[in-house]
């Protein structure tokens, strides 16, 4: 027979008295969708469809589209999470696999380190030292050889732009990802290594296994991650060219709705529908990242019950 542990009277206290608490959290949560989703509604009613299709912004006619924008935040978070991708998965087969003592404790500092770093650090950085580095060595080399490729069409002339922001974002979310993806891979149970050794497979091929046995985990860390570069506003800010023009060069400046929001906001107020189709816009990038995270965290729940037993 299985015995049950009931749980301890301090253990009750202790879930009692963090109830409150979690409580308030998930009804300020909502309290702020649906106050963004009111502020928006009078943007939405007035231009309808357009909001989203158009990117023409013009406050002095009243005139707004959140089409570049959107698109902007959209191609700035894949590239995030693309250069992420392949720094951080290296970076965690390194720590999980290859380093032991003082190096794997150093390198985990270091990352950690990274991740509490305030992101306009990350964003000063960017602009003076990292846009002028992929200028020069990344983008004009690309439009150089690849100018039929429509991403790489445009010349870069001050080198802030969507691929800029794209890789800065990306840089800044690597401590991110990496926990997420070493947590999924040190949690894969034991047996499975032991199994792979137990049949003569190198350490390579132990490690191709362990990667495809936490893909499913992987892929939701890239989501999770997409979600947390969708709302990066300094870097962005900081990087991106703060251009409404829309194209489809990565090279060219643009906008991201969180870049459009921390740049007109302060003046909103002068026009008539500015702030609400600010709201608008807020509330488009919260719907997108609530339901990425939720779909990333329960992928990986999902996965734990399927690869833990």
């Amino acid at each position: 027979m299985v015995s049950v542990v009931k749980p301890s009277k301090r253990d009750k206290l202790f879930f009692l008295s963090l109830l409150p608490l979690s409580v308030s959290l998930l009804a300020i949560l909502i309290l702020s969708i649906i106050t963004i989703v009111l502020r928006s509604l009078d943007s939405f009613q007035h231009f309808g469809s357009q909001l989203i299709t158009s990117s023409v912004w013009n406050p002095e006619k009243e005139v707004y589209g959140l089409l570049a924008p959107i698109i902007g935040s959209l191609a700035t978070s894949a590239l995030a999470v693309l250069t992420a991708l392949v720094l951080s998965l290296p970076l965690s087969i390194m720590i999980a696999e290859y380093l032991r003592g003082f190096a794997k404790s150093v390198v985990s500092s270091v990352v950690e380190l990274m991740g509490g770093m305030p992101t306009i650090i990350y964003a000063v950085w960017a602009s003076q030292y990292l846009v002028p580095f992929l200028k020069q060595l990344v983008m004009e080399p690309l439009h150089r050889v690849l100018p039929f490729i429509p991403l790489f069409s445009c010349r870069p002339i001050a080198g802030f732009s969507i691929f800029a922001a794209g890789v800065a974002i990306g840089i800044s979310i690597v401590p991110y990802v990496t926990a997420l993806i070493l947590e999924a891979y040190q949690s894969i149970p034991m047996m499975y290594r032991e199994a792979c050794y137990g049949i003569g497979a190198t350490k390579y091929e132990t490690v191709r296994v362990m990667i495809s046995l936490a893909r499913p985990a992987i892929i939701a860390a890239l989501i999770l991650g997409f979600a947390r570069a969708l709302g990066e506003t300094t870097i962005a800010v900081a990087t991106v060219g703060n251009s409404m023009y829309l194209s489809s060069c990565l090279f060219a400046p643009g906008y991201t709705v969180s870049a459009l929001i921390a740049s007109q906001f302060a003046n909103a107020h002068l026009y008539q529908y500015a702030e609400t189709v600010l709201y608008s816009s807020i509330l488009v990038v919260v719907l997108i990242a609530i339901v990425l995270s939720f779909y990333g965290s329960t992928t990986i729940i999902k996965w734990r019950s399927r690869i833990i037993v």
